[in-house]
């Protein structure tokens, strides 16, 4: 069963941040996807165990960032290392930015974020569906997208 989502793959790998207080984070995610049009809802897949998780639950928002290539190295160590353990802003060297819309942290070197409100959340077997409903998209330039195929195996396009 393990190797049966994987059919689907490659998927955009994105940073997801969230904030909750002072605290703020930022995960790498390849579990995220456009929910509906009208109005315009995206879902983010995770763990109840995630830091980000709770981040998301508390802080009622949360930002979804396309990665572009030059960005491979901060998104890995986004996905690599927990942020109760590490402020990853500082560690990756991604630039903090504020919504415009609302209280979320952004990442400046994205291409494109989105800021969402967090609209629900529903129980999906072992994950949960953070879904949020975008109040804002932000873009600041055109680059190619980075993929991941299976484990840290990425491409770009």
């Amino acid at each position: 069963m393990e190797k049966i989502y994987r059919a689907i793959y490659p998927m955009r790998i994105l940073l997801i941040t969230s904030r909750s207080g002072e605290a703020d984070n930022i995960m790498a995610a390849a579990w995220c996807f456009p929910l509906s049009r009208d109005p315009a809802l995206f879902g983010v897949s995770l763990t109840d165990s995630r830091h980000s998780y709770s981040l998301i639950k508390e802080g009622g928002c949360f930002g979804i960032n396309l990665v572009a290539p030059d960005m491979e190295n901060a998104a890995l160590l986004c996905g690599t290392k927990s942020g109760r353990d590490v402020d990853k802003f500082a560690e990756s060297g991604l630039t903090k930015e504020e919504g415009d819309e609302i209280d979320c942290a952004l990442v400046g070197e994205s291409p494109v974020s989105i800021e969402c409100r967090l609209a629900d959340i529903v129980k999906t077997g072992d994950h949960y569906l953070m879904v949020g409903e975008a109040v804002n998209v932000k873009k600041r330039r055109e680059s190619k997208g980075l993929y991941q195929k299976e484990g840290r195996d990425w491409i770009e396009v």
